[in-house]
């Protein structure tokens, strides 16, 4: 049987239109009558029916008004628009917003039919006999928001973490058990409704608004990690008025889902969409400093301030990519570059897995714990490898020496400072240096200034005399000289190259 709705404000239309026709004897039967285009919207909601015959003037909303928040909120109710004469431009007009058809007063029984007809043909179109239902695809109940009081409107976007070792099959069942929990949860409290639209759980509160919406979420947050046994996670989405407003409030909430990687670290996962995840904004200079302070203590040996320092990096690092795993890893592999440079300068042999192949294990990982312990695991790997060639054959003293430079290359740093260090000879020093390192003292210190001159270039605005200052050259003169004869350009124009060839594509 298809269930129709009537509605126009002048009783006598309403009547009219029930007795001109033998419904019962089409399969068409009136579910409900309505003389406003508020308790029309609610009769939609509540009763689904399948056609609407509607007035295009009523009070509260207009029949348009009333077919674009059906729009908005996807109804599937087919709409006839009835309107007098002097109506007729703007009831054809109102096509355009996704009306059937479209009828003068007095309404022709012939003209009714047809347009009746049309609907009807369109519903056996779009549900074929044949056809199944999608998979936990489930209807939004509006009509149990119609019947709460409250006008205030809060979508929030739902999920849950799964663990690593849980298959495809175990995830559908914890996904089924938290859309179950929140269905009993919002009936039994009267908050609201829940559905899955787009793969994506749905909640949609009523009568909370922004300034109690965390508080609510927060209490909704902890009965479904214990229903679940799994960690939930919410985004509230803005207030809105009315239910036209959901959709749109609700994709503010998907603009947020790239943080839901970092959720495994946040104390209570409930994000809002107007509200900043974090407390402090992320500090790239902050990270940097740790970033070197991890390297420092990988070659000092150092392994609880490794360990320390490392937190720290994850810390910052999970600040300054803001919700983006793509930049997470970046920041990961930018660090691990430095340390392979480092190694590099340390005559340390590099690692069997390359630097690209880091960063897509990167990229494959589910949650921002997975990827720090990931990178964390590699890191430690160096502090191994620096271990183990201290103990080869190379004499202690040359490691000494390229360690001390590495800590001081910014400083006035010459030949008998650094003999002196390591108590040897400066004329004896100067030949030992070379032999066991494979240039001169010179070349060696200035190739670890302009290591690390690179990277003030690349991840910096400094001018060139401020990088040749920050490295240890004594003028920008000499610092742009020895910079050309190693890399064939002009620190400007490396720079310029580096940064329009988009290095993060070269990691």
């Amino acid at each position: 049987m298809v269930k129709m709705i009537l509605a126009d404000d002048e009783p006598v239309i309403t009547r009219g239109i029930r007795k001109l026709v033998d419904w019962q004897g089409l399969g068409i039967e009136i579910v409900g009558e309505y003389t406003d285009g508020k308790s029309a919207l609610e009769g939609i909601l509540t009763l689904k029916p399948d056609i609407a015959l509607l007035d295009i003037y009523m009070p509260q909303m207009t029949g348009v008004e009333l077919l674009k928040e059906c729009q908005a909120m996807e109804v599937g109710t087919r709409v006839i628009f009835i309107s007098g004469f002097q109506d007729f431009e703007y009831a054809k007009a109102a096509l355009q917003y996704g009306a059937v058809d479209y009828l003068l007063k007095p309404v022709i029984r012939e003209e009714l039919l047809g347009a009746v007809e049309k609907c009807v043909s369109s519903i056996h179109r779009a549900v074929p006999e044949t056809a199944a239902p999608v998979e936990e695809e489930r209807e939004a109940d509006f009509g149990r928001l119609v019947q709460m009081e409250d006008t205030v409107y809060l979508p929030v976007f739902a999920d849950v973490l799964y663990r690593k070792d849980e298959n495809a099959r175990i995830r559908k069942l914890v996904r089924f058990s938290l859309l179950s929990f929140l269905e009993e949860y919002l009936e039994k409290n009267n908050r609201g409704i829940t559905f899955v639209k787009n793969n994506h759980i749905v909640v949609v509160l009523k009568g909370i608004g922004r300034a109690r919406a965390k508080e609510e979420v927060s209490v909704l947050w902890k009965e479904a990690c214990q229903a679940t046994g799994h960690t939930a996670v919410f985004i509230i989405g803005k207030e809105v008025s009315d239910m036209g407003g959901i959709p749109a409030a609700f994709g503010e909430c998907l603009k947020m889902q790239g943080y839901l990687f970092f959720a495994d670290k946040m104390q209570i996962p409930v994000l809002s969409a107007e509200e900043p995840v974090y407390s402090r904004k992320g500090d790239t200079e902050r990270l940097e400093e740790t970033r070197e302070k991890v390297l420092d203590a990988i070659v000092a040996q150092d392994a609880d301030g490794f360990e320390t320092y490392f937190s720290g990096f994850a810390r910052l690092l999970l600040l300054a990519a803001d919700g983006k795993k793509e930049d997470a890893c970046f920041y990961f592999c930018s660090a691990l570059r430095m340390a392979e440079e480092k190694m590099a300068a340390l005559g340390i042999p590099g690692g069997d897995t390359t630097i690209r192949e880091l960063l897509e294990q990167g990229r494959g990982c589910e949650s921002f714990g997975e990827m720090e312990q990931l990178y964390r695991e590699v890191f430690a790997g160096y502090m191994e490898r620096v271990r183990t060639a201290m103990v080869s054959s190379e004499k202690q003293e040359i490691r000494k020496a390229r360690d001390y430079i590495e800590k001081h290359y910014r400083e006035n740093l010459t030949l008998g400072v650094l003999a002196e260090k390591i108590h040897m000879n400066p004329y004896y020093f100067s030949s030992f240096f070379k032999k066991n390192a494979g240039e001169n003292f010179k070349d060696y210190v200035n190739r670890v200034r302009l290591q690390h001159a690179v990277g003030l270039l690349v991840s910096t605005d400094k001018k060139a005399y401020e990088i040749a200052d920050e490295v240890g050259f004594s003028d920008v003169r000499s610092f742009t000289e020895v910079f050309a004869r190693m890399y064939g350009e002009t620190p400007g124009g490396y720079r310029k190259r580096i940064r329009s060839g988009g290095e993060r594509q070269e990691i």
